[in-house]
């Protein structure tokens, strides 16, 4: 098993498996998870490319959420295989472990675009956290004024740089209909001019609530 790391705001890590958490691997999985120590107050496990989960491997989870959960932090799971996920249900970890796919936005900034990764199910009250983070992208990126001046002065024209953003919805297992509108607004609410905005990885259903919203024209080629 391999796992890689990455801390995605000030108090979230993410923990991304891949190949089986089995006995001689979950103790790397225990020492990784301890690590983070008081740095985090959420800890988020990427399952989508674990293949396999043993009893030691669900020992190791239930013990760290236990552990977490005492400390007033969290220990989310998303994106859980097939496999995987019935293993939890056989063995009556699922409710226990996974009470929801609970939603979670995850930034990674590419030298060609700015990603934010969705997760498990979308409902109304998750619309705030997709505008955060899109308020956040255009605080940062947005030129001001004295930017602006600084480029005409070292020879600019003045203009916003232009900056891709790419909401990637391929991890997305849920899409409450009623979302639709408050998405699209938050997309309108912190567009600026040098801003072009697409929509990855969206399912079937998930395109025609879009297209139906008038957001289709955002959808990558090939979704």
């Amino acid at each position: 098993m391999t796992i890689e790391q990455e801390k995605v705001d000030m108090s979230t890590a993410l923990l991304t498996l891949s190949g089986r958490l089995d006995t001689a691997s979950a103790p790397v999985l225990e020492r990784k998870i301890k690590q983070w120590g008081d740095d985090i107050t959420e800890l988020v496990l990427d399952f989508a490319d674990l293949d396999y989960i043993s009893s030691m491997g669900l020992r190791v989870l239930l013990v760290a959420k236990k552990t977490l959960k005492a400390e007033d932090r969290k220990l989310t799971i998303i994106n859980m295989t097939e496999p995987v996920r019935e293993v939890f249900e056989m063995t009556g970890f699922l409710n226990l472990m996974v009470q929801e796919e609970k939603f979670v936005v995850i930034r990674r900034d590419d030298p060609d675009a700015i990603h934010l990764l969705m997760n498990g199910q979308m409902e109304l009250e998750n619309i705030p956290m997709v505008s955060k983070e899109l308020f956040a992208i255009r605080k940062e990126k947005k030129s001001t004024p004295a930017a602006r001046e600084a480029e005409v002065s070292e020879g600019g024209d003045g203009a916003s740089k232009t900056v891709t953003v790419i909401l990637d919805m391929e991890r997305l297992t849920d899409f409450a209909p009623v979302t639709i509108k408050h998405l699209s607004q938050a997309i309108n609410d912190t567009a600026w001019d040098g801003r072009i905005l697409r929509i990855r990885g969206a399912m079937p259903k998930i395109q025609a609530l879009l297209q139906g919203e008038g957001l289709g024209n955002l959808l990558e080629p090939g979704n």
